[in-house]
């Protein structure tokens, strides 16, 4: 009232969950929401299909997946709590979704009227409520938000049209740095590609770069021809791959504008691109100048001695070595330009650096290993074998670059899989067969008995524990020091803004371990608490500590009895407080519910307590992992997608060192056929090399995912990592596959000409 006396607008958003069905189906859980539509929203715009629609008390409006889950259209009957509403109007677009993040089940939008009808928000259920402002033209931000915080501290959560939804923003902030830091990889891979792609067109033109010399050229003219030749080209995959990101970024957008109900709209994002083509030429310049600088190690006598170009090996100088190192601090700089964070581009980049260091090691020692098995009496008795791995030590076969730039690829796409399947793996196994897997909420006392008795004698119903009051509230001191004055990080913070449900028990919960202290027996004549160990470690909760929150009724005191720790996933209920009987007496209270209920009854059960009291909400825990799922298949895909680039880049490596070493690899097919080799043994030794190539790749990748992958389960996400072998045994079979793809794809035509018309070139 104060704030509208000064000219500010303010309406009320309430959001929370429950359940809905239309003529006698399985109900679903939906995600409800309810506005004045005369004043909602104050900027942008509700969009409904049909346009112009008008909600009213008896009327909702639905999305599109909820229309496709209970097979219903459009002027159907919704039932929804205690009431009945016809669906007028299909949601389009609602300009706040943003601010809300994530929900669990298919939208409805009601009219505040037609919410309240429904009898599922009352004063014990867990709603979120959203109060909007509209300030005038010449009212001061700043200083609206500032009185705003004066009043109400962090006890709410206060974002103004900057912000939207601030954790939101810092995930996707986060999620933005982390693609960077992934296309970089990309980017160096590509780099690594143009070095091999380059020093490999220099061994082809030592004779003609020798003429030049021979007719005047000076090193640094001819360095400036070929570093132009390079910058064309790393001008138009800049450009290219600018245009394909701009499209590719659309394609995001629209993978997270599944889980908020937002149009995406196309738009060409000139700064990132712009900063997308300056990386590459950069980075085409840095890995482009070693290789070069060999360029004044060439002698014009070279033009006359007999030797065939390609076979003499480009020498390596102190200059050569400044630029390499020179490379290496562009990509570091590169890095820190992306990321916008000098210590996360330098850390990033120190582990990748070192990374390709440990990569190209391994690389080089598994080739070695090769050169040996290829002596082995089984291997030499094989042509295809003995030749095919002989062919990686080729000049100008860039063996090791080829095994790095793919391993590389591989590594990333494959650490997303095991990370993501470890952790939907880890929820899967932790919960026990007999964990509850069906949980029932916004219970109150009229209804507790009732639903005891559904609960009791539904068959379906494997395992069931007695319903738990609960009452919500906000903790305010603990020992008398306020909440928000208690500095012990980021998990402190949250529970600042965190509603606890409270709750009480005379006997101890199963699988529970008192770690301090002692349960109670009886009612004891002062409330107790029991506090959970991880409310205990960040709050700095110890026994005998005064704790006391605010209620909707007044406040509730009680002094720390003991710290304990619970499996959750065996009880379905982990409260961070549980409080002595007696001491929630006189506040309204609120019940809940875990029950295990076998796979095929599930639908009944929603059925048969919505039918008879529908204002209850019953949770069937596999929607909740089909929300993970669903949202770590999109990440995992924007990621792999982008990680992609790292084994695409790694193709075209083998790719160039393969048409590098074409005149060379046409003279030796000459050889063989001229003293008797079939062109079906020929395609045996160039395939050998190949499949050798991709499948140690392939290895080394998954190898390597596996223990990033597990480091990071293990000491990141504190959960159990599963390997699965499987996966990694396709990996390095599709790689192999597509590195044979790819060179004989670049050694096309290298079988076709006949031997005579090779000598005669050569001579």
């Amino acid at each position: 009232e104060s704030l509208e006396s000064e000219g500010i607008r303010i309406t009320r958003v309430t959001e929370t969950v429950s359940m809905a069905s239309a003529s006698a189906k399985i109900p679903v859980l939906i995600s409800v929401k309810g506005a004045d539509l005369t004043r909602y929203p104050f900027y942008g715009k509700l969009e409904l299909d049909p346009a112009g629609t008008r909600l009213g008390p008896e009327s909702v409006a639905v999305s599109d997946d909820l229309l496709l889950r209970l097979g219903i259209q459009l002027g159907d009957t919704l039932r929804v709590g205690q009431k009945e509403f016809r669906v007028a109007a299909r949601v389009v677009s609602e300009p706040d979704r943003m601010t809300t993040g994530f929900t669990l089940g298919p939208r409805v939008l009601f009219t505040r009227e037609g919410l309240a009808s429904t009898g599922i928000v009352t004063d014990i259920s867990r709603v979120t409520e959203r109060v909007l402002l509209k300030l005038p033209e010449n009212r001061d931000l700043e200083a609206l938000r500032a009185k705003l915080e004066a009043t109400f501290g962090k006890r709410v959560s206060i974002t103004d049209y900057t912000q939207t939804n601030p954790t939101l923003t810092r995930a996707l902030n986060r999620a933005t740095r982390f693609l960077s830091m992934v296309s970089l990889i990309a980017l160096i891979v590509a780099g690594l590609g143009v070095g091999a792609t380059m020093q490999s067109h220099l061994r082809q033109k030592m004779t003609n770069i020798a003429f030049m010399k021979c007719i005047g050229g000076r090193s640094e003219h001819i360095l400036y021809i070929y570093l132009a030749q390079a910058l064309w080209l790393g001008i138009l995959g800049s450009v290219l791959g600018a245009l394909l990101g701009a499209f590719a970024q659309a394609v995001f957008a629209r993978l997270v504008a599944n889980y908020f109900d937002v149009n995406v709209t196309l738009i060409w994002p000139v700064a990132a691109m712009l900063q997308g083509v300056v990386a590459g030429l950069v980075t085409t310049a840095l890995f482009s100048l070693p290789p070069l600088l060999a360029i004044r190690k060439i002698r014009p006598a070279s033009l006359l001695q007999k030797t065939f170009a390609g076979e003499s090996a480009t020498t390596r100088d102190w200059a050569s070595l400044i630029a390499a190192a020179l490379a290496i601090f562009g990509l570091w700089g590169i890095a820190i330009w992306v990321s916008g964070s000098p210590s996360y581009a330098s850390v990033f980049a120190g582990s990748l650096i070192a990374g390709i260091l440990i990569l190209g090691l391994i690389g080089a020692l598994l080739l070695r290993l090769m050169k040996r098995v290829s002596s082995m009496a089984v291997v030499r008795h094989s042509r295809s074998l003995r030749h095919g791995i002989g062919n990686l030590y080729r000049p100008g076969a860039h063996s090791v670059a080829i095994l790095t730039s793919l391993a590389i690829g591989v590594m990333f796409v494959m650490s997303v899989y095991f990370i993501q399947h470890s952790l939907l793996e880890e929820i899967r196994i932790a919960a026990p067969p007999d964990a509850p897997n069906v949980f029932l909420i916004n219970i109150t006392d009229r209804e507790k008995d009732g639903v005891s008795k559904i609960l009791e004698s539904d068959p379906a119903v494997v395992k069931r524990q007695p319903l738990s009051p609960a009452v919500s509230a906000t903790l305010a001191t603990v020992d008398g020091t306020p909440i928000d004055q208690l500095s012990r990080g980021v998990a402190t913070r949250r529970f600042t803004n965190t509603v606890f449900v409270l709750t009480w028990s005379e006997s101890l919960p199963e699988a529970t371990e008192i770690l301090e202290g002692k349960w109670w027996e009886g009612k004891p004549a002062e409330p107790l608490v029991s506090v959970n160990e991880s409310a205990a470690e960040n709050l700095g909760i110890r026994v005998g500590n005064i704790l006391v929150w605010n209620a909707p009724a007044g406040k509730i005191r009680a002094r720390v009895a003991n710290l304990r720790r619970t499996d959750g996933t065996r009880t379905g209920v982990n409260s961070q407080f549980i409080l002595s009987p007696g001491a929630l007496d006189g506040f309204a209270t609120a019940y809940f519910g875990a029950v295990r209920v076998s796979p095929g009854g599930v639908g009944a059960l929603q059925k048969r307590v919505f039918d008879s009291y529908p204002t209850v909400t019953v949770v069937n825990a596999s929607d909740i992992l089909d929300v993970v799922q669903g949202v770590m298949d999109k990440t995992s895909q924007a990621i792999s997608f982008v990680a992609g680039f790292a084994i695409a880049g790694g193709l075209i490596v083998l790719a160039s060192s393969v048409a590098g070493t074409r005149s060379r690899r046409m003279r030796e097919v000459a050889i063989f056929r001229t003293v008797g080799a079939t062109k079906a043994s020929l395609v045996r030794i160039f395939t050998v090399e190949f499949v050798t190539i991709g499948a140690v790749a392939g290895l080394i990748g998954s190898l390597l995912a596996t223990v990033l992958s597990s480091i990071l389960v293990a000491r990141l996400l504190e959960a159990d990592y599963h390997f699965r072998w499987f996966p990694a045994v396709v990996a390095t079979g599709i790689t192999a596959g597509l590195t044979a793809l790819a060179g004989w794809l670049a050694s096309y035509g290298v079988l076709r000409k006949k031997p005579l018309e090779i000598l005669r070139e050569v001579e």
